[in-house]
């Protein structure tokens, strides 16, 4: 993978952006509580569409199909054939995966929360009981949980692509070196006298 692939730069581009924006849309879209007395002393909770729900979930999948796309193109650093040098390209490209998948997994954790805390409170209409006109109890999924999830999504997007850019450039460097050191040992094997052949020169006797 020493060579950038645009198809699976903007594929993954693509799969994150949109989790970002459907996120996005789940912080707007929540479901909000909307407290009304029925009845004199009883308050009803009734809430809004849970728009919030299906955009979370929709956020998660994409979300996990860019970053294991990523990760999958660039074997994960150290699950390929290729054998790589330290430096400080590759340290990099270490600690920007890490990162990238802990980013990963709160961005993941908050969005899977939020759907599901979205969906429970909106199952139709709550009556809460005796209550006066000056409590609201109605209770909501908060705005915070889905505005993490849209947060550390973006940041995914981001740490991946990074990653898979100097991953990219990382590998490049190493096969331009095995190739450069291929070539210099080919060359001495040739000039070196002693080493040039293969097998015994004509004439060689063979001790018992």
């Amino acid at each position: 993978m020493a060579r950038v692939s645009k198809p699976l730069v903007g594929i993954a581009f693509f799969c994150d952006i949109l989790a970002f924006g459907l996120a996005c849309g789940a912080v707007a879209r929540r479901s909000r509580a909307a407290p009304y007395y029925a009845e004199p002393g009883y308050l009803t909770c009734g809430y809004t569409s849970d728009a919030s729900t299906g955009l979370a979930a929709t956020a998660f999948v994409f979300l996990l199909f860019g970053q294991v796309l990523i990760t999958a193109a660039t074997s994960c650093v150290c699950c390929g054939k290729t054998h790589y040098t330290p430096g400080f390209g590759r340290i990099c490209s270490i600690l920007l995966l890490l990162i990238s998948w802990v980013s990963f997994a709160i961005a993941e954790i908050h969005l899977l929360t939020g759907s599901v805390v979205n969906n429970i409170k909106t199952q139709g209409q709550v009556d809460i009981g005796v209550t006066t006109q000056d409590e609201v109890n109605c209770a909501q999924a908060k705005k915070f949980i889905f505005a993490v999830g849209a947060a550390f999504t973006f940041l995914t997007t981001a740490f991946s692509l990074v990653y898979y850019f100097m991953q990219a450039g990382a590998e490049s460097k190493d096969q331009q070196w095995n190739s450069y050191r291929g070539e210099a040992d080919g060359y001495y094997r040739q000039s070196d006298p002693y080493t040039a052949h293969d097998g015994p020169h004509v004439g060689m006797t063979a001790y018992n």
